[in-house]
């Protein structure tokens, strides 16, 4: 244990007045050779000002250009430097536990969803086909998320059929790309701006060329995502005018032909189901037409079997292709309700009348990339802010902001009549487009609902932190310490551990609340009797969990002829604590 440096230097000084056989010169230089080797040991909260980070070195800032760190590792190397200015006396076993603002800017963490992630949600596919099962992935994937987390997921889903048409300039590019491969046909789509499906003429395309043509039109159009389909149509000649459409699918490396028209049951179709499969399945079809899904819970009563879900697939597409043919495939969208509504798609082909379970089709999908932040509790994905409302509403010169108040201002006047039934704590995250002197980004604000103001508190990207320090004897570093300082339960805590091994020592403990502190009294407790009390307290009562590294810095209550505080510093190395070298 350490004397208090106070007693020490008390002690020092009343030696003094009581020598007169020594020079005083030789009594200064003894004494502040002692001053020097005894540094004061002291314990701070100190908060950083504006002056601390934009003050030059030599006058005792740190010389930063903005009053803030831009990193945690900026400010534990730079930290150190400022508390050597500020507490210069200060050595070995000084604790500062230092305030200061952090440029933290929305940093979403990136994660990949693999094949065993959707097996451990139970799903039998490995993609996911609602919104709902992406929420709650990332519920049990990030438990410990809190306001403000942002994830940047990865993750494969059913590929939504996007419509395209071929336009006039489609066609000139196609007469351009494919001017080698297929000079006339090439030449008349140019002129024309149509196909020519006339056999025999020289202009003639055929399915596998127009198929070509396609893939220089989207590959122009759109970025090639494994996995996309389209349903393409395009004008044509053959005699007279027309059009025709083909579906295709990126498969990696081109686009190809596919084979099922994409239809998905809209609300009127939930009604005709429940109108037409009414008599044999009155529960079914009218809970299907009142919630506009099927619920496929084995233990409802209004349970859609596989067979019985065909069969309204069947009503659906035979009303509303009543003119299809043998051989004619579709790829049908539906909610089926297990719980939480998730869309299914079934491929059906027309066989000998009747569509049945097309067992050569597979579900196309695509990896998507989405943010997702979370706040009130859970999952959501950022609110997109309208392309021109920058310029039209919010004043600026472009259709982006260039500064993250100016952001954080116009955004939250922009929700304040979006949510006018908004409570307390409510929150909301917004993404926009942000210049950043060279080109423009994505970012994401984050606001929340103060109902006192009424209006949206934008959380900005400075932020407070608070980061501990240690003086190991040649200087400050970082350090994980926690100071506790001992309650009346961990006396009594320590009594009743050790009643049968020090038994006058735990009475007393308990009985007064200190360490009896006296050589040679019955109630004394050592060095080595504290560590042992301590050990226990902390390994049983504190800090159970503490990883390997933790320190603490433990006040207690002692008696030594008189009531006063000790302390000790400990470390946990190999399961147990050890005092601080």
């Amino acid at each position: 244990m350490k004397m208090k440096n106070s007693i020490y230097l008390l002690m020092m000084f009343l030696g003094l007045a009581l020598t007169s056989c020594e020079p005083m010169e030789d009594l200064h230089d003894d004494l502040d050779r002692d001053l020097d080797s005894r540094a004061i040991e002291g314990i701070t909260d100190y908060t950083l000002t504006a002056d601390d980070y934009t003050e030059d070195v030599e006058d005792g800032g740190l010389g930063l250009n903005f009053p803030n760190f831009s990193s945690l590792d900026e400010a534990s190397e730079l930290i150190p430097q400022l508390l050597s200015n500020k507490f210069p006396v200060w050595g070995e076993g000084s604790l500062a536990r230092v305030t200061f603002d952090l440029y933290a800017p929305i940093d979403a963490e990136a994660y990949t969803v693999v094949d065993a992630d959707y097996e451990a949600m139970g799903l039998d596919v490995n993609y996911f086909t609602s919104s709902s099962q992406i929420t709650s992935f990332l519920q049990a994937e990030f438990p410990q998320a809190k306001t403000n987390d942002y994830v940047e997921l990865t993750y494969r889903t059913i590929a939504v059929e996007m419509a395209y048409d071929i336009s006039n300039d489609d066609f000139d590019l196609i007469g351009e790309a494919l001017d080698e491969t297929y000079p006339d046909p090439a030449s008349s789509a140019a002129q024309y701006s149509n196909f020519d499906r006339r056999e025999g003429r020289d202009a003639y395309w055929s399915n596998d060329m127009i198929l070509d043509a396609i893939n220089v039109v989207l590959s122009d159009n759109f970025p090639d995502v494994e996995g996309q389909t389209y349903e393409v149509s395009y004008r044509i000649y053959d005699g007279s005018p027309g059009t025709e459409t083909m579906d295709v699918k990126f498969n990696g490396t081109e686009y190809v032909m596919i084979g099922g028209t994409a239809y998905e049951l809209d609300n009127d179709d939930y009604d005709f189901v429940g109108a037409e499969l009414g008599d044999d399945y009155p529960g079914p079809a009218g809970n299907a037409a009142q919630y506009n899904s099927f619920d496929v819970r084995s233990t409802s009563g209004n349970f859609w079997s596989e067979a019985m879900l065909l069969e309204a697939i069947n009503v659906v597409l035979k009303e509303q292709f009543p003119s299809a043919t043998e051989g004619a495939q579709f790829d049908v969208t539906y909610d089926a309700y297990s719980g939480s509504v998730n869309a299914v798609i079934k491929s059906v082909i027309l066989t000998d009348g009747e569509y049945v379970i097309d067992e050569t089709a597979s579900v196309s999908t695509i990896m998507e990339t989405s943010v997702f932040a979370f706040g009130d509790g859970r999952w959501m994905m950022p609110m997109e802010l309208p392309s021109n409302i920058y310029s039209q509403e919010f004043g600026q010169r472009f259709n982006n902001f260039s500064s993250e108040s100016d952001a954080g201002f116009y955004i939250g006047r922009y929700l304040e009549p979006l949510f006018p039934y908004a409570q307390q704590g409510d929150f909301v995250s917004v993404g926009y487009k942000y210049y950043n002197g060279s080109a423009t980004v994505d970012r994401y604000a984050s606001f929340i609902y103060n109902e006192e103001e009424r209006e949206w508190d934008f959380i900005p990207s400075v932020i407070e932190q608070t980061l501990q320090f240690g003086h190991e004897g040649t200087g400050w570093v970082v350090d994980n310490t926690i100071v506790y300082q001992l309650a009346p339960g961990d006396y009594d805590f320590i009594g009743e551990q050790l009643s049968d091994t020090y038994e006058d020592p735990s009475w007393s403990v308990g009985n007064y609340n200190n360490f009896d502190r006296r050589p040679g009294n019955a109630n004394q407790w050592t060095d080595a009797m504290l560590l042992e009390a301590f050990n226990i307290l902390l390994s049983e009562r504190v800090a159970p969990n503490a990883e390997e590294g933790q320190k603490y810095l433990l006040s207690f209550a002692i008696y030594n002829g008189t009531n006063t505080i000790e302390q000790m510093h400990l470390i946990k190395e190999d399961g147990v604590w050890v005092p601080v070298q």
